[in-house]
């Protein structure tokens, strides 16, 4: 909603329509689906940019996302009864659509924060299934642990399924250290009072055991009524022992806490006696070490004190009492059912269904839902499915345990994974309704996928890895390898309904699909726009694009055929993500600059090339040689800012965020005066590095430089002299996600609202007054007419929440003119005066006439 005066389209200008640009493949598919009643409609889901449909086998895609829940699309399913009922489990909540995907509807209480009916990344595969002979009953598979059932439809749920959080036999506290938050320590506090008899106590006691994983370490924390703490010898080993023990320690076995010395240098020599065991008013059990990834569990009967004379004082009964504080990653009780990742129902007999559990192994209803049994598999399951033929033969997929097959209903289990590569993890299989001997199925050994097939119902596979690229739709090099590629961690595999010899694969970076039974596959991404886009520039009818993942880009046709200008190959210190391009006419050749974050190698650098493209290099002299973690946005410094100074192309300015930590510069603001061959470290640097885009040159004035910061310190920094010096010249927000100048020195900033200085950065004019918590982060004006600008105002996640304003009165009032795009919040907006468009690039790449 905005509060700023929103004019109405008039008939004068042109309807927001906006059109695609950009490309197809370079990025990450995971959901596909058939539609059931017309050859040729798949729909696929892709986790950054939501749904996309096509109705001639992939040849053309387009994105369908009106009222998506979340862009994140992770399972789709269709109901065989009324086609055009269509389902995509997004991260936010199940969205379904009634007329083949042309609009969508949340289903009501599916959020992550209600039940949780939801798709997530690696958590879910096939987690939604509609009964073949009753539309109105679904089934939903949830990342929490749980299958849902809904009989009208998805507007209410009954949980059909529900995995019972057994208790520990012998009565103790299960405390798990780790996988909870992502801290590297966790802890669980007592307060103690002190008992009849304390002169007595000469120790404490703990009755635990573990289960055979230790932390780094571990301590039990005495505290006292006089302020002092005392640290315990390290337990770990209590972890590794399996059974109950009792572990005793004496007052000459705790010495002053390290933590508690540091702050308090005055105690370092304090010893702990019997005498201050009356004291002790709380105790704190710590674990550190790869919390963040690893869990690592103990069970706790209960903490006494041990008495001088034999006899001892219990302070906790676990068995009774299991109640505590907890701190960081830490979880009392038993843990959390593990995600449910698939679910199916039997075409022959709707009362048959299976689901897949990531801890419980396969599960099996007889009676549509009400109950269910567990199967004899391994206890972690990816997918299930039964011959479409006969309900008797079922087939699953085990992740790394392979695939197995059962012929009388589940009671008994065999492995048929010969023809299997070692270490695949597998993730889905199905069974062909025109053959029952024919069984696809797909996995993956890290980023290298494989599609397999049988011919002879499961006993032997085929394996196929390779696929035919599409170099005119998915113009990216990476992995390209003279027309062909290699299958790249397929997620999803749909059979077509109308011709079993057509399938289709969502996977990493190129889709595709096999027209003869899995034999051969092409890749089918055209229009399936996934390429999250950083920047856009102009020059002489063409347009450059940087990427993340995907390098850098140039189209000569306004994005009808784009060419890789880098990488050409997979290239160790070259591909990754790329953020920011600038394109200048040097002495009648292009150069061209874009920033880069590699995968692997080189943390930062800028690669650079001096004729168009035709040739480049990485360029690393004087950029850190190390990734920044402090103070940063997104988990690491990234070169995210990137201006050339108007008047002299050969100065340059390279921003990445993050801190200075001791004996390393850290990131902040970088320059280059010999166009970008060499760079240094200012010397002095504004009073905030964390930043997004926020980085200009005033065009005006060579020297005056202005970086907008985020968080502790942020808003607007000036430098008035190269840099030299710095000034905090805006505060009225702390988070600037980026800066635009125009060409007379006016300097726009964009936080929750977009600000505007005529008088460099001196006094500062709020021009929307938006009402919603979005960010401005796209920014835009027209070359020639200032009062003619565009904004874009965002979320984040993969929410879509969003909005593009455009404004001809210098932001008097503004015109809503996202129209149909079909992501609604792109990072970047540049206007091409010689074509007349406004381009837009966030999660794919689209242009309007303006």
């Amino acid at each position: 909603m905005l509060c700023m005066t929103v004019a109405a389209l008039s008939g004068a200008e042109p309807a927001a329509t906006w059109q695609q640009a950009g490309w197809g493949g370079g990025g990450f598919y995971y959901a596909t689906v058939h539609h059931p009643g017309r050859e040729g409609v798949i729909y696929m889901g892709g986790d950054v940019n939501g749904v996309y449909k096509t109705e001639d086998n992939g040849r053309h895609w387009h994105v369908i996302n009106n009222g998506i829940a979340s862009y994140a699309v992770y399972a789709m399913a269709v109901s065989a009864r009324e086609p055009e009922v269509v389902y995509a489990a997004t991260e936010e909540g199940l969205s379904k659509s009634v007329d083949g995907g042309g609009h969508w509807r949340t289903l009501p209480h599916t959020g992550r924060k209600e039940l949780r009916i939801t798709g997530e990344r690696k958590l879910s595969i096939r987690c939604i299934a509609v009964d073949p002979r009753d539309g109105k009953v679904v089934y939903a598979a949830s990342p929490g642990g749980k299958i849902y059932k809904s009989t009208d439809g998805g507007e209410t749920w009954a949980v059909s399924y529900e995995k019972k959080a057994a208790g520990a036999a012998d009565g103790s506290l299960r405390i798990q250290y780790g996988k909870v938050t992502g801290d590297y320590f966790g802890d669980f506090a007592l307060s103690v009072a002190a008992p009849p008899g304390a002169e007595g106590i000469q120790g404490i006691g703990l009755t635990m055991r573990g289960e055979g994983v230790m932390p780094k370490d571990c301590f039990l924390i005495l505290k006292t009524s006089s302020g002092q703490a005392f640290r315990s010898p390290n337990l770990i080993q209590s972890f590794q022992t399996t059974e109950m023990h009792d572990v005793v320690m004496k007052a000459s076995d705790f010495a002053p806490d390290a933590d508690f010395v540091k702050k308090h240098p005055e105690a370092a020599g304090t010893a702990f006696t019997d005498k201050d065991w009356a004291q002790v008013n709380r105790l704190d059990f710590s674990c550190s070490g790869a919390l963040p990834t690893e869990a690592y569990v103990v069970h706790f009967g209960r903490f006494f004190f041990k008495h001088g004379s034999g006899g001892e004082i219990t302070i906790r009964d676990f068995k009774a009492d299991q109640t505590m504080q907890t701190f960081g990653s830490v979880r009392a009780g038993a843990p959390p059912a593990g995600p449910v990742h698939s679910v199916a129902i039997a075409s022959t007999d709707s009362s048959l269904v299976v689901a897949a559990t990531d801890d419980s192994g396969l599960l099996l209803s007889h009676d549509a839902g009400r109950t269910w049994k567990h199967l004899p598999t391994p206890s972690k399951a990816a997918h299930a499915t039964f011959d479409p033929a006969n309900a008797d033969v079922m087939y699953g997929a085990f992740f790394k345990n392979g695939l197995m097959k059962s012929t009388d209903g589940g009671k008994h289990w065999t492995k048929i994974s010969k023809g299997i590569l070692n270490n695949s993890e597998m993730l889905e299989m199905a069974v062909s309704p025109a053959n029952p001997n024919d069984v696809h199925a797909i996995g993956a050994v890290d980023w290298n996928g494989s599609y397999y097939a049988s011919h002879d119902a499961g006993a032997s596979w085929v394996r196929v890895n390779k696929l035919r690229t599409d170099t005119k739709t998915n113009p990216t090099l990476d992995g390209f390898n003279g027309g062909t590629a290699s299958l790249s961690a397929p997620r999803n595999l749909s059979i077509s309904p109308h011709n079993p010899k057509e399938i289709f694969i969502a996977a990493n970076w190129r889709p595709c699909l096999s027209t003869d039974g899995g034999a051969t596959w092409t890749e089918r991404s055209a229009g399936a726009d996934i390429s999250c886009i950083t920047d856009i520039r102009f020059l002489h009818g063409r347009t450059y694009v940087t990427v993340m993942d995907e390098g850098t880009l140039m189209s000569e046709d306004g994005g009808a055929i784009w060419r890789q200008l880098w990488p050409v190959r997979h290239t160790p210190g070259v591909s990754g993500h790329d953020w920011r391009v600038s394109i200048d006419e040097i002495n009648g050749a292009t150069r061209i600059l874009s920033t880069a974050t590699p995968w692997y190698k080189v943390p930062t650098c800028v690669i650079r090339s001096e004729d168009g493209g035709a040739t480049f290099q990485p360029i690393t002299t004087g950029l850190p040689s190390y990734t920044i973690r402090p103070n940063t946005m997104w988990g690491q410094g990234h070169p995210r800012a990137l201006a050339v100074d108007p008047k002299n192309p050969q100065n340059i300015y390279l921003g990445i965020d993050g801190d200075a930590v001791e004996g390393r510069n850290g990131g902040g603001l970088f320059k280059s005066q010999d166009g970008g061959i060499t760079w240094s470290h200012l010397p002095q640097q504004p009073a905030s590095r964390r930043m997004f885009y926020g980085l200009v040159v005033d065009p005006t004035n060579s020297g005056r430089l202005f970086w907008g910061a985020c968080g502790a310190n942020g808003g607007v920094h000036r430098s008035q002299d190269g840099g030299s010096t710095w000034e905090h010249v805006f505060k009225d927000e702390s988070f600037i996600w980026n800066l635009h100048s125009h060409a007379d020195g006016t300097l726009y900033c964009g936080g929750q609202q977009l600000w505007h200085s005529s008088d460099q950065g001196r006094t500062w004019t709020q021009l929307t007054h938006l009402a919603s918590k979005r960010a401005i982060v796209g920014i835009e004006t027209h070359p020639t007419d200032p009062q003619t600008m565009w904004v874009s105002a965002v979320s984040w996640g993969n929410m879509p929440d969003g909005a593009i304003y455009k404004t001809t009165d210098g932001g008097t009032t503004w015109q809503d003119i996202t129209g149909g795009i079909p992501y609604v919040k792109p990072l970047v907006l540049r206007f091409n005066p010689a074509a007349g468009e406004l381009w837009a690039g966030g999660v794919g790449l689209y242009k309007i006439r303006q």
